[in-house]
């Protein structure tokens, strides 16, 4: 298989330094079977480490978001669930969402997704308002972690 990505090296005019990218090579089949191929800058010329580091992440933040928006275009696979929280809803929807889950490491890593503030006020709604020796709950009391706010 090709390398896609390649690190690219551009020495800067008056040896003021070198400038570092990223490209994208790329293949298109066009009509009758030929085919074109390129190449493009996904990250610019960067004249530190830094600021490549800082544009990789950027561009792994974006790829990790097009990855979440695809979840909902294909849907749960098979042994996969996912529930959809939104953190404007109040702690006994949020609840409410959580515990129709089934696999307790969904629900973990689900529960811990969400920030500390909401993982708390779910807390204090599981703790206070739900049986917490039956069903979800009780795996909910047994794994949260109070000085994290975390399920573990």
């Amino acid at each position: 298989m090709m390398k896609k990505l390649t690190l690219e090296t551009e020495k800067a005019p008056q040896d003021t330094g070198t400038k570092v990218g990223v490209s994208l090579t790329f293949e298109v089949a066009g009509q009758q079977g030929s085919k074109v191929q390129g190449s493009v800058f996904l990250i610019q010329g960067c004249d530190s480490y830094e600021t490549l580091e800082g544009e990789v992440s950027r561009l792994k933040g974006e790829l990790d978001g097009l990855l979440e928006e695809a979840k909902g275009q294909f849907g749960p696979g098979p042994g996969q669930e996912h529930v959809e929280l939104n953190e404007e809803l109040g702690a006994a929807e949020l609840w409410e969402n959580l515990s129709a889950v089934t696999d307790t490491e969904v629900l973990v890593r689900q529960f811990n997704s969400l920030s500390r503030e909401k993982r708390q006020e779910i807390a204090d709604y599981v703790f206070t308002q739900c049986n917490v020796f039956t069903g979800v709950a009780s795996v909910f009391s047994q794994r949260y972690n109070n000085e994290e706010a975390k399920l573990e």
